[in-house]
């Protein structure tokens, strides 16, 4: 057998940090989908055209290496620690990195094209990857979307996998070749002029260092590890106070609730939970406040009105396989938060 496709103990190494790279960071992507969501006043799109970040690290790790089935091995462990780092999706996160990709091993099979760097199949890596996940949410998800906003959703995230898979990719590849970090047996027709190198360099720079910069600040401030069984109550209130589910039993309520989202759908249901405004009640909110936000560990929030929080017992908190989650029956789907870290009352 040719020994050239074993993956040596560099590519294993390569493989690990950029797997462990692209899963702890997916959470940091999707906030920053929601963050970009809020500020221009649209349910959905953002995330979707942060969708080539997610694929980066396997098309680096497929062009670093230059082996068949590095993608595939990458988009697997990829997905397996972003499950385990508590990933909102569950296991179907780590389906959707596995096909990402087998994706960009197929369109990149040829060892040819791999080590040649070209612009069109690097970004057709990309774009195909990074468009995949909507169909794999879309199977698990998104039951009874129109199918012209799925196309929609698609081309979005197509359009971030040529930018981010395909040319920012390139950039970072030109610019480790350029620190002798990696490098091609192959011959280029045409030697690049210099500027191209340094601004090459200098665009993986940047967005290396808006990338890291963006990194630490929110894990060091905004995100926290789910699975905590304590939500803190704060806020306009006189008796800020961490609520701890088993203290609030004899409240406990089922209610019936159908999620209908913008591209998301999960059918009328039964959940218990203890109703939000029992749980507001108990803080003694001050006078005058106006709102509650609910933030998610992931830094999403959603924001209801308080008068009407109030006098509604069909919005509940309720508690599934360890995590907190707000039911809001005839509220959009964006009001159901994961994860609930906190309740703030202003």
């Amino acid at each position: 057998m040719n020994g050239k496709y074993h993956f040596s103990t560099k590519d294993l190494v390569t493989i690990a940090l950029l797997s462990a790279l692209g899963g702890g960071l997916s959470t940091y992507i999707g906030y920053l989908g929601n963050l970009i969501n809020r500020m221009v006043g649209v349910p959905f799109g953002a995330g979707q055209f942060m969708a080539g970040l997610h694929v980066i690290w396997i098309i680096l790790a497929v062009g670093i290496t230059r082996k068949k089935g590095v993608g595939t091995t990458t988009g697997l462990l990829k997905g397996m620690v972003e499950l385990f780092l508590g990933g909102t999706h569950g296991v179907v996160i780590v389906v959707v990195s596995l096909i990402q990709g087998l994706l960009v091993d197929v369109v990149l099979f040829k060892d040819s094209t791999k080590e040649g760097r070209g612009l069109i199949p690097y970004s057709m890596a990309g774009g195909i990857s990074a468009a995949s996940n909507v169909f794999v949410f879309q199977a698990f998800f998104f039951s009874g979307v129109p199918i012209t906003l799925i196309l929609m959703l698609s081309m979005l995230a197509f359009g971030s996998g040529i930018i981010f898979g395909g040319y920012v990719t390139l950039q970072m590849m030109d610019s480790l070749e350029q620190g002798g970090l990696i490098h091609r047996t192959v011959k280029t027709k045409d030697e690049k002029p210099a500027y191209i190198k340094y601004a090459s360099v200098a665009v993986t720079v940047i967005f290396l260092t808006a990338f890291t910069v963006g990194g630490v600040y929110y894990f060091n401030n905004v995100y926290v590890p789910p699975g905590a069984e304590e939500i803190h109550v704060t806020g306009d209130v006189n008796n800020e106070y961490t609520f701890v589910y088993n203290n609030f039993e004899e409240h406990e309520t089922v209610v019936s609730a159908e999620l209908r989202g913008s591209v998301t759908y999960v059918p009328e249901k039964n959940y218990t939970g203890i109703p939000l405004n029992v749980i507001i009640q108990h803080s003694e909110p001050m006078e005058g406040t106006s709102r509650i936000v609910i933030v998610s560990t992931d830094g999403y929030s959603a924001v209801f009105n308080f008068t009407s929080i109030m006098n509604d017992h069909s919005v509940i908190l309720s508690r599934e396989e360890g995590q907190y989650m707000i039911v809001a029956d005839r509220y959009d789907g964006a009001y159901w938060v994961k994860d609930v870290n906190e309740i703030r009352i202003e």
